[in-house]
């Protein structure tokens, strides 16, 4: 939800911007390396979370200046002022000029590495490691993660990079995925059970995925794959289909948006009939589930053929019943609506328990597709709660091996929630399911008047892992270019309710800095009302009027007076 604008900003564009993690007391962003076989060594760059405590800032960008030669710095004055910049000399470098830091580079040697390149622009190291060494070096306390080094391939393709998205981009983007992505949250460290009709998982895009255990609540086994003695054809086609929606990784060809999630897969659904045996399997896998330690679980099932209308309160069918007490249990589940639209009323349990995420199902351009049921509940309450799309979304071809296709339903619109909530945990090991549905959901683009067709809307994965924030952009009163290192402080000015904020969030009262692009933010605040207080060297200093938090306040930009002018 956007807030009107405020007397004395400035209302600009949305920005993409933030400062470092470790200004805002925001979640520092994780790389992870991909996995070397055992003893193999592997290239991967090194990034560094600051430049240490050696010399000021001030005398670290003068040996910066000094180490690029003329040409280079015209150069770059000239760049400025095509973007339309103001040119002064101190304006021409900036922290990205400075220097890796010696001590950091000698302790990642030291841990046994290679050092191949350094780079000031990325703050990082280029090593050569086996798996044992990176581990070591990923440990170490101004390490900030790690990445692969591109290597070029042999078959005559460009090298694909691992954000490769290939058809699946824009059921990403419209859930800002790939932001979230770029943050460096993929559901690392997340346990995920997808509950469906079998999984096979011999495609290229399960190759990766980390499976921890399985179970067949039909046939009471531990084999979720197709078995030609007790299945029928097609059996598995469904669960792998939607398992791909979450969990594919295939640069270039499909990804999911918790690919590097852990895995729980159990089999309840019989694909020849609709009986409430299935319904009971449901219930087993949810409680085997929440036992496994799973976080999230993923169902693209419902039940409605044995369901009255007025059974739809969330509160009296049986699976709704379970459902929530899952969610008391903390498991968050994830379930499609179903796909009896678009009359009123027609969305299908669990999709109309409380403590379940239910998702619609809209095409390519947002729209909510005619066959995504529709809330509300029997009791009067809003559902679905948020939306994703369900028509054409990218998926593997269940049994084989390199094959892609395209699905429809709510079934596929699910699963991408799934994952999105799976990447707020990944960020947030510490919030409980109550904080990952409220941050989705008042992420989504429909917040401010949710309807019984979209819910609150599409949801904004990248907004839910800041929520509720406070950002905006600082520039100059005059000249309108925005003013880096500028420091913003935030404090309350009115009551503030710290009692149920978790470890990660922000506190109550702190300082951040703006980035190159004068862009600050300031994530995870506890709920109450706050004002910004601005300065920058030069500048006449700025404070906000009130703000309540949450939601969350976009687009609180604020221009600084130059002293003397």
């Amino acid at each position: 939800m956007r807030s009107a604008p405020l007397a004395g900003f400035v209302v600009a564009a949305a920005l993409t911007g933030l400062v470092s993690g470790a200004a805002l007391g925001a979640p520092a962003v994780a790389w992870r390396s991909t996995s070397a076989p055992a003893g193999e060594r592997s290239l991967q760059w090194v990034f560094f979370r600051d430049h240490g405590s050696g010399a000021p800032l001030e005398s670290g960008l003068a040996s910066a200046a000094r180490s690029l030669s003329s040409r280079a710095l015209d150069r770059r004055a000239k760049a400025m002022r095509e973007r339309g910049g103001f040119v002064t000399a101190d304006r021409l470098v900036d922290e990205r000029d400075l220097e890796v830091p010696a001590a950091y580079v000698s302790a990642v040697a030291g841990a046994g590495a290679e050092i191949r390149a350094l780079s000031r622009w990325l703050n990082a190291v280029s090593v050569d490691a086996d798996p044992a060494v990176l581990e070591a070096i990923e440990s170490l306390p101004f390490v900030a993660g790690t990445q692969p080094v591109g290597v070029l391939t042999t078959d005559g393709a460009g090298a694909v990079d691992e954000f490769s998205y290939g058809p699946a981009a824009h059921q990403l983007e419209m859930l800002g995925i790939p932001e979230a992505h770029a943050m460096g949250y993929r559901g690392e460290g997340v346990l995920v059970c997808v509950l469906d009709s079998g999984f096979e998982l011999g495609h290229e895009a399960f190759d990766q995925l980390t499976v921890r255990a399985t179970r067949d609540f039909v046939f009471h086994d531990e084999d979720v794959s197709y078995d030609p003695s007790q299945d029928v054809p097609g059996q598995s086609n469904h669960g792998t289909t939607v398992l791909s929606a979450i969990a594919g990784y295939a640069p270039g060809r499909l990804l999911g948006p918790a690919y590097r999630a852990d895995y729980l897969l159990a089999k309840t659904e019989r694909i020849a009939s609709e009986t409430r045996v299935e319904e009971d399997s449901w219930c087993e896998a949810i409680e085997w589930a929440e036992a496994m330690g799973a976080d999230v679980a993923a169902s693209s099932l419902s039940y409605f053929s044995w369901y009255a209308p007025q059974d739809r309160d969330g509160r009296t069918a049986l699976i709704s019943r379970f459902a929530n007490v899952a969610f008391e249990r903390g498991l968050l589940i994830v379930n499609s609506m179903g796909n009896t639209g678009p009359r009123e009323g027609s969305l299908n349990p669990p999709a109309d328990a409380p403590g379940v995420i239910s998702v619609g199902a809209v095409d390519w351009n947002g729209r909510i597709v005619a066959f995504s049921s529709a809330g509300p509940t029997w009791d009067g309450r809003v559902k679905p709660d948020l939306v994703a799309m369900g028509s054409g979304v990218a998926l593997v071809t269940a049994r084989t091996r390199d094959r892609y296709g395209h699905g429809s339903g709510t079934s596929y619109s699910s699963p991408l929630v799934a994952g999105c909530a799976a990447i707020v945990l990944s960020a947030h090991p510490d919030w409980g399911p109550e904080a990952v549905r409220d941050a989705l959901v008042m992420s989504g683009d429909r917040a401010g008047q949710p309807d019984t067709r979209y819910g609150w809307g599409l949801p904004n994965v990248r907004d839910a892992i800041l929520y509720p924030f406070l950002e905006g952009k600082i520039v100059d009163d005059r000249t309108r270019e925005p003013i880096a290192g500028a420091r913003v402080q935030w404090e309350p000015a009115g009551r503030v309710d710290s009692t149920q904020a978790a470890p990660s969030d922000s506190p109550p009262r702190g300082s951040a800095e703006t980035d190159s692009s004068g862009a600050y933010a300031v994530p995870n605040l506890p709920p109450g009302v706050y004002r910004l207080r601005v300065d920058a060297p030069g500048y006449i200093e700025a404070m906000s009027e009130p703000l309540e938090i949450p939601p969350s306040l976009g687009d609180v930009n604020l221009a600084l007076r130059y002293r003397g002018k």
